[in-house]
């Protein structure tokens, strides 16, 4: 665990580059991945995101709530005074608060969509936004349909500096997904796969919406022949969600995916993903040999999810920095910052700080996947002082006090979840975990099934 902080507005920065760059070389590089904004512009108002009474307002927001725009702010301010000469940036969506329908609109999230965009491109003028789509940011919510609609069209406007070519362009205006290049040569594949999502009732019973697996294999294809590197990101991540015992993804969509990402995996350098606002990550193997790694980053909103018979912890904003070598693409190092809320609040100045270093505190050599999957053998074993910090950090470092506990059935599915990425395997893995226990499937399982739907039209 991290020692004491001195709490100061963006504690750190040089300290922290100075001792980053002095051990890096030339060809290492910085690229930041921030998700899940929610701006809320009701915030303080009518309240539309806030799933209880709240009756103190922060500055920067409640845990309750989604983000108000002072938060918004602040978090891509944080981003360029920590490190501002990234190479690019990923954006992996859902901009657009968790409201009803019935507030919102094309035009609202349009707009909502505009106001974030014009914010990057502010404080990171012609720094590459690889921007995706998430579930909320359509109209009506999670509803994409498989083919060209008004959303796609003004989406494109806005991202036309990132999204360049006319094939790029018609496959984004079909399906809201495309493949850019960066300045180093490493192809970024940016997926919609809110298509997947059983959230979204226009697609499930369709083969491939709007033709993207057929799109994904021929980019992967070329990749593997022309010898690129390639970095897949998107919102709806593939795997099993620990919390449900179910993937996000209708299942057909779910084990295709995955089918992809093994079969070209020699070519995939890193999966980013958002969507479900805590810090998290998956292993892909293949034939038993890890093969490739998803991160899934924080989320900026602190929004907490209540639905019948659960409810989501306290977790506080949170923005990522990944280092990676420029001409293979490797993960070197992932540094996560997190805003303290209620310090922030009672302070009235956003307080930023380092939250944890992955190669440091994890004591793991890089971000490979040999090295992810040494360091879920190690949060495996009882008593797991990697686990512990995995904990602490998946909910971005809140209050001791808040910080909900993890029992035996609880880290059975969350360890599973490290390791398995289709349902059966996981399935397996937890039966095998708990054996002997006759708590977690009664328990855990039905409450959770009956909850599955309402999750998933929330997140």
């Amino acid at each position: 665990m991290m020692g004491a902080m001195s709490w100061t507005r963006y504690v750190g920065v040089g300290l922290l580059f100075a001792i980053s760059w002095s051990a890096s070389t030339a060809d290492e590089g910085w690229f930041w991945h921030v998700t899940d904004f929610h701006y809320d512009f009701s915030y303080s108002g009518l309240d539309l995101s806030c799933n209880d009474d709240v009756t103190n307002h922060g500055t920067y927001g409640n845990y309750w709530c989604d983000s108000p725009w002072s938060l918004v702010d602040v978090s891509v301010e944080a981003m360029k005074t920590f490190k501002p000469d990234v190479d690019f940036i990923l954006w992996t969506g859902d901009s657009v608060l968790h409201a009803g329908d019935e507030h919102l609109s094309v035009d609202i999230n349009d707009g909502i969509l505009s106001n974030i965009t014009e914010k990057l491109v502010q404080e990171f003028g012609s720094t590459p936004i690889y921007a995706t789509y998430g579930n909320h940011d359509y109209f009506p919510s999670n509803q994409f349909p498989p083919n060209n609609n008004e959303l796609y069209n003004r989406t494109l406007e806005n991202w036309l500096p990132w999204i360049s070519g006319e094939e790029e362009k018609n496959n984004f205006l079909k399906g809201g997904y495309y493949t850019a290049v960066t300045t180093h040569g490493i192809r970024i594949v940016a997926l919609n796969t809110n298509l997947y999502f059983t959230s979204d009732k226009l697609t499930g019973s369709l083969h491939d919406p709007a033709d993207q697996f057929a799109w994904l294999e021929t980019v992967l294809a070329a990749a593997v022949t022309n010898s690129e590197k390639v970095l897949v990101t998107g919102h709806v991540p593939p795997g099993v969600v620990d919390t449900m015992g179910k993937p996000w993804m209708y299942p057909q969509f779910n084990a295709k995916l995955n089918d992809i990402i093994r079969k070209y995996s020699d070519v995939i350098i890193g999966l980013h993903f958002g969507h479900e606002h805590i810090d998290n990550f998956r292993v892909y193997t293949k034939s038993g040999v890890p093969v490739a790694t998803m991160f899934l980053a924080p989320s900026v909103t602190p929004w907490r999810y209540k639905i019948p018979g659960q409810t989501g912890g306290a977790h506080n904003p949170a923005i990522r920095l990944i280092q990676y070598d420029r001409q293979t693409g490797q993960h070197i190092n992932i540094i996560t910052y997190y805003m303290d809320l209620p310090a922030s609040n009672t302070q009235g100045t956003p307080m930023w700080a380092e939250e944890y270093n992955a190669t440091r505190d994890y004591a793991i050599d890089d971000l490979s996947s040999n090295s992810m999957n040494k360091l879920v053998e190690r949060m495996s074993v009882s008593n797991s002082p990697e686990f512990a910090n995995y904990w602490k950090w998946r909910v971005v470092s809140v209050q001791d006090e808040m910080l909900e506990g993890c029992d035996e059935a609880c880290k059975a599915n969350t360890v599973c979840q490290f390791k398995h990425v289709d349902q059966s395997p996981y399935d397996a893995c937890v039966s095998k975990a708990v054996s002997g226990s006759t708590y977690l499937l009664p328990s855990l399982m039905m409450v959770l099934i009956l909850a599955l739907s309402c999750l998933a039209a929330q997140k």
